[in-house]
C-alpha cells in the first residue's frame, strides 16, 4: 500500500476489496479511502470510479452481520449530503472496525474546517414553513 497520492484526493490510508464467499477478496469491486476521499472502483473490462468527499459525511455506521463477522468482514454506511449517493456503503470489508476508525477520524477532524457540514446547518438553512403549510 502506496502513501502517495494526489493533491486532490489527499494520502492513501487504506485500500480494500469487497469481500465474498468465506470472507475472501475474490470481487472487482475495490475501495480506497484518502485524506480528502473515499473512492469505490468497480468492474473489470469496463472500470466506474464513484467519489466522495468526506466532509459531505452526515452520519456514519458499522453494521456487523453474523456470517460477515465469522470471517472478520462488516460494512460501513455513510450517510451523504450528496445528491449522487445519499447512502454511500463500503459492502463486507475486512477489519471494518479500523477502517471506521480511519474514516471517523478524517470525518471529524474535516468537520472543524467546514462549518457547512453539520446537520443543524444543512437543515436549519431549509425553509420549514413550506412543509407545515
Amino acid at each position: 500500500m502506496s502513501n502517495q497520492g494526489s493533491t486532490t484526493r489527499g494520502a492513501l490510508i487504506w485500500s480494500g476489496r469487497k469481500c465474498t464467499i468465506f470472507g475472501l477478496p475474490l470481487s472487482f469491486t475495490k475501495y480506497f479511502v484518502y485524506e480528502k476521499r473515499l473512492v469505490t472502483r468497480r468492474g473489470f473490462f469496463s472500470l466506474v470510479e464513484d467519489e466522495l468527499d468526506f466532509y459531505k459525511v452526515l452520519d456514519k455506521s458499522i453494521v456487523l452481520p453474523f456470517w460477515q463477522r465469522v470471517f472478520g468482514c462488516g460494512s460501513i454506511h455513510l450517510n451523504v449530503a450528496d445528491v449522487d449517493t445519499p447512502i454511500k456503503v463500503l459492502v463486507s470489508i475486512k477489519k471494518p472496525r479500523e477502517v471506521y476508525e480511519h474514516i471517523d477520524s478524517i470525518v471529524t477532524s474535516l468537520a472543524g474546517n467546514n462549518p457547512m457540514r453539520t446537520a443543524a446547518n444543512i437543515l436549519g438553512s431549509v425553509n420549514q414553513g413550506e412543509f407545515f403549510n
